[in-house]
């Protein structure tokens, strides 16, 4: 059954690029608004001018345009919202539920020596004189929630029902000493400004959705309902970060993923469908989507699996849509060559990358001579002269074929083989490393017809030249 009347955010601060975290979680709350029908909203949380930054915000806007998670309204951008903040503040004062706190640094840390760990309350219950006289000694002050006693309950659509004791929170500073709202009071503000009925987000606000239901509260708000994410984990089982290798979203898309693999893989990291399926469209996603579904474990990273579903993509794609993406990212990409010799290489390659920048990568032996040879596979493969011996031996099988296709090729190795009584391998590898430069590929009788008879007969005579090196 679908709702029109969810809205949803997206709410990335412009601090660095949009990381997989970020992307997980826009992705879970496009697909729940998309899936009721509902609203999803992107809103930049820049109220940190020393730490915003533009290029940021233009990485973050690009990366979710790739990924196809559109928004449905202008971004809201809190930089330009700081009057309405002012309001807020200026309300919650005049009630009383917020005062100043003209504290310094050096007095919170000498509370916290004499074992006061959280907020002692030094400026809660001032006068008005004695207000008036820190201000007019210049002393500056930061703002606070005046903490009542009680508890704070909630129902998280993931984690279930969390209770937390007002003895476990102070009096929280909604209002820093330089004038900026913090996060937990303008993420309030603006999530009822927008009508908000969902925040999903990750579990690290866990903490900070308390404060946050209070300050609904003092406001006089209707609090949205919550859901929290679980984390997703690097191989240590800590949270994922850049020390895991993790690259942002924007590496993906220079490196040519699809868009919708990198999706499918983010969709379950913490979603179980249900169901053996792992490959999916955007439309199916919708379909399928199902916050009850979210897990509240962990999930972890694990970049062999996105690239198996990222090989997905590629080896159900067209043959012609592979050629025209990779001519998108490298517009010289076989220039000069037959569109008939590329669409062959990408079909031989297809069922091996797993992004376009893969096909680049891989296919350069095809338009190049090898400048240089794999040590790793000459060390295995051609680390003495037995191997030009042997190579030497092979070249007359070559000259013989009469028919350069890969079946009469695959019938001469294997006559040489059997002539030389050595095994296949020990005169495939020496000839993929002369004519191709590196161990890895595939099957080399096709590679060997693709390049035709002449380059293969010169690349070899060029390798014994200059192999073992």
């Amino acid at each position: 059954m679908t709702n029109p009347s969810i809205k949803v955010r997206f709410a990335p601060s412009p601090t660095g690029e949009l990381h997989i975290g970020g992307a997980r979680t826009a992705l879970f709350n496009w697909l729940f608004a998309k899936k009721q029908g509902g609203k999803f909203f992107l809103r930049i949380e820049d109220t940190d001018p020393e730490r915003s930054q533009e290029k940021y915000t233009d990485q973050i806007l690009e990366s979710l345009t790739w990924l196809g998670l559109h928004w449905d309204q202008p971004v809201v951008y809190q930089s330009q919202r700081l009057d309405v903040y002012k309001e807020r503040v200026k309300a919650l004062t005049e009630s009383g539920q917020v005062y100043r706190c003209f504290c310094s640094k050096a007095d919170l840390l000498t509370a916290r020596d004499a074992g006061h760990y959280q907020y002692p309350g030094t400026c809660r219950n001032l006068t008005e004189d004695e207000i008036k006289l820190r201000l007019n000694q210049g002393i500056g002050f930061t703002m606070r929630l005046r903490m009542l006693e009680g508890k704070t309950t909630y129902k998280d659509l993931i984690y279930g029902d969390i209770c937390v004791d007002h003895k476990e929170l102070d009096d929280f500073i909604i209002v820093r000493s330089d004038g900026s709202p913090t996060y937990n009071f303008v993420v309030v503000i603006d999530d009822h400004d927008q009508d908000i009925t969902h925040v999903i987000r990750g579990e690290d606000h866990v903490s900070n959705t308390p404060k946050q239901i209070l300050i609904y509260k003092a406001l006089g708000f209707t609090e949205p309902i919550f859901a929290h994410l679980p984390m997703i984990l690097g191989h240590d089982k800590k949270r994922l970060s850049k020390r895991h290798g993790a690259p942002g979203v924007q590496n993906f898309r220079d490196d040519g993923y699809f868009p919708e693999s990198l999706l499918s893989y983010l969709a379950l990291l913490g979603w179980n469908p249900g169901t053996e399926k792992e490959v999916f469209s955007l439309d199916e996603l919708v379909e399928n989507f199902d916050l009850s579904q979210v897990q509240k474990k962990g999930a972890v990273w694990d970049e062999k699996k996105l690239h198996w579903i990222s090989g997905q993509y590629v080896m159900n794609a067209s043959t012609e849509f592979l050629l025209e993406s990779v001519r998108s990212i490298h517009p010289d990409w076989g220039k000069g060559s037959a569109i008939s010799f590329l669409i062959s290489i990408i079909e031989l390659l297809k069922v091996r990358a797993k992004s376009f920048t893969e096909f680049i990568n891989q296919s350069e032996y095809f338009f190049h001579d090898p400048e240089s040879y794999d040590k790793a596979g000459l060390k295995k493969w051609w680390k003495d002269e037995s191997a030009n011996e042997r190579v030497s031996a092979f070249l007359p099988y070559c000259e013989k074929i009469t028919n350069w296709r890969k079946e009469d090729l695959e019938i001469a190795f294997k006559s040489f083989a059997e002539s030389n009584e050595c095994g296949l391998g020990k005169i495939i590898m020496p000839i993929r490393m002369a004519v191709c430069g590196t161990p890895n590929g595939p099957s080399i009788f096709e590679i060997l017809e693709l390049l035709g008879r002449d380059k293969t007969i010169h690349r070899i005579e060029t390798a014994l030249d200059k192999l073992p090196g």
